[in-house]
């Protein structure tokens, strides 16, 4: 991976426009404040509302994750070293020992992986393939061969000989019985040599030690098709060099490869090995491309993911695995619940309307002017956590964050959060399903497990028609999830009212809570806007003295 450690910015699960818009506007701070690389995620899909604010400011949604289990994306892999098939046998050897690799990679034109190649290979190659017709069993190139010995052509007939044959040396008298057509024959500078290899037909004659071609034998070269070859090597190392020659295609392993995708979690990446015996395994991009590769001691030590966890503090709102992560800040305007760490945190709750006030007041605390973007994605927040500073959870703070930060975003506030909101609150034609679990948040009260949902609309009679569907989906999944109570609060934000639709127990002491009169399971809740600080503390006394009377 290399450059600057991550660390991610990560809202609650269900994330409305709070939980999506800090997180994208700290991630900014972090970056322009630290030497992180902060990258904003999100935990679910990103609902109506917040998406008119990602568009209206130009904002890509933060990306989805739901693992804080590492991924081979998140580690230093070594480079690759991706070779042409047709790549000498030494120079895929020299490759190996200057980079201090156990494999290289054979790729063709477009980098995509077509087999391995490791010293294993090489090594074995030299006890079980090597013999005489090696290079043309092997489809050697020429070029091949040049470029192992340091090379030049000296002589290349317009149709030269198939190399099909033998590696031989001129070394002895009646080498007629022991050359043959076609094969490849070292000399050196004895004329008679030169002339008798010739004539046998001789696919390639090289002259060894810088030696020429005799007078006259060029155009008998050309009368019998011989390619003649110079190099300055002598004739001990020109035979040995031969063998080097073999392009890798000829030795590589391309069945049964194990390879890895940059994606892939490293648990999985750790099993797989473990039931494999390579020294290293190709990397691979979404398109198939070697990008490098990874052996076991790549997966010692590997570090903890780093995140900061926004408009939430319970282990059971964030990301399911959060124990994989290292935690290091909390920025929050809920209650404190269940977060534990093993080492002291920055950890910021403050009792604001909205979660993006308190990242507002640190951009103006370290003297960091918002960019148009993240200011926009704060105003968002601010909005729709406060109902436009109508909730009862709005604070003088919350105020004045919103009246700092809409010059810099460039917006009328009256006129957007009219847009934004009349986009996040059209219920035509939702689905029972989406209204329920769009934005809902559990809750243990007195030992009971309850979820609370909630909706906002500009016309709260919309949903006259979709009332038995609504409380039928309700009880099925208060029976799935095991809950005793389920309630679905239903909020007009100019009326400043909610419509509260409940199923389950104590649906009578909720009701008598708001002083209100349950009508097939649903009652009004006068001025009602606040889910944390106007329903919950009901909800809980509701709950508590239903209890109580059964004790």
């Amino acid at each position: 991976m290399g450059g600057k450690e991550i660390l991610y910015i990560s809202g609650h699960q269900i994330p409305d426009t709070d939980s999506i818009c800090s997180a994208i506007a700290y991630a900014e701070l972090k970056n322009r404040t630290t030497d992180y690389e902060a990258v904003p995620i999100r935990l679910g899909d990103v609902n109506a509302e917040t998406q008119f604010a990602l568009n209206y400011f130009g904002v890509k949604p933060p990306a989805f994750r739901d693992t804080m289990q590492a991924q081979l994306s998140e580690i230093d892999i070594d480079t690759s070293y991706g070779i042409s098939p047709m790549t000498t046998l030494a120079r895929a050897t020299q490759i190996i020992q200057e980079n201090h690799q156990n494999s290289l990679s054979i790729v063709d034109d477009d980098q995509k992986l077509i087999g391995v190649i490791s010293l294993s290979n090489i090594t074995n190659s030299y006890a079980t393939v090597w013999n005489d017709n090696i290079l043309g069993r092997s489809e050697t190139p020429l070029e091949n061969i040049v470029e192992v010995l340091s090379g030049q052509v000296v002589y290349m007939p317009e149709n030269p000989r198939e190399r099909t044959g033998s590696i031989h040396i001129h070394a002895m008298d009646h080498i007629n019985e022991v050359i043959g057509e076609n094969d490849i024959v070292v000399v050196g500078d004895r004329a008679k040599a030169q002339e008798e290899t010739i004539r046998i037909g001789a696919s390639v004659i090289i002259l060894t030690n810088n030696a020429h071609l005799a007078e006259g034998m060029e155009e008998l070269c050309k009368t019998y098709r011989v390619t003649v070859l110079r190099t300055p090597n002598s004739t001990y190392s020109t035979a040995r060099l031969l063998p080097q020659a073999v392009p890798v295609r000829f030795l590589m392993t391309s069945e049964g490869l194990v390879t890895f995708h940059r994606s892939e979690d490293l648990d999985e990446v750790r099993e797989i090995m473990a039931s494999t015996r390579f020294r290293s395994y190709p990397v691979l991009d979404g398109q198939g491309r070697v990008v490098g590769s990874i052996s076991r001691y790549h997966l010692i030590n590997t570090p903890k993911k780093k995140i900061v966890l926004v408009d939430h503090n319970e282990s059971t709102q964030s990301v399911p695995d959060l124990n994989r992560a290292d935690i290091l800040e909390i920025i929050d305007h809920h209650r404190v619940a269940n977060v534990n760490t093993p080492s002291p945190i920055y950890f910021r709750v403050m009792p604001v309307g909205c979660t993006s006030t308190i990242i507002s007041q640190m951009y103006f605390e370290q003297g960091v002017r918002p960019s148009r973007e993240a200011a926009g994605m704060m105003c968002s927040a601010i909005i729709s956590d406060t109902l436009l500073l109508r909730s009862p959870t709005t604070t003088a703070l919350d105020r004045l964050a919103l009246e700092r930060l809409a010059p810099i975003a460039g917006i009328n506030v009256e006129e957007y959060a009219m847009a934004m909101f009349r986009a996040g609150t059209d219920l035509t034609g939702k689905d029972p399903i989406d209204l329920l679990t769009a934005d809902v948040k559990p809750f243990d009260i007195e030992g009971e497990k309850v979820k609370v949902a909630q909706v906002f609309t500009l016309n709260s009679h919309s949903l006259v028609n979709m009332e038995p569907a609504l409380m039928e989906t309700m009880q099925q999944l208060r029976l799935q999830q095991g809950l005793s109570t389920y309630l679905l609060v239903v909020t007009d934000i100019f009326a400043e009212n909610s419509l509260i639709f409940v199923d389950g127990e104590h649906a009578e002491e909720i009701a008598e809570e708001f002083h209100a009169t349950l009508e097939k399971n649903c009652f009004l809740g006068v001025g009602l806007l606040s889910r944390k600080k106007q329903l919950v503390p009901k909800l809980t006394a509701a709950i508590g003295r239903a209890k109580e009377k059964t004790r």
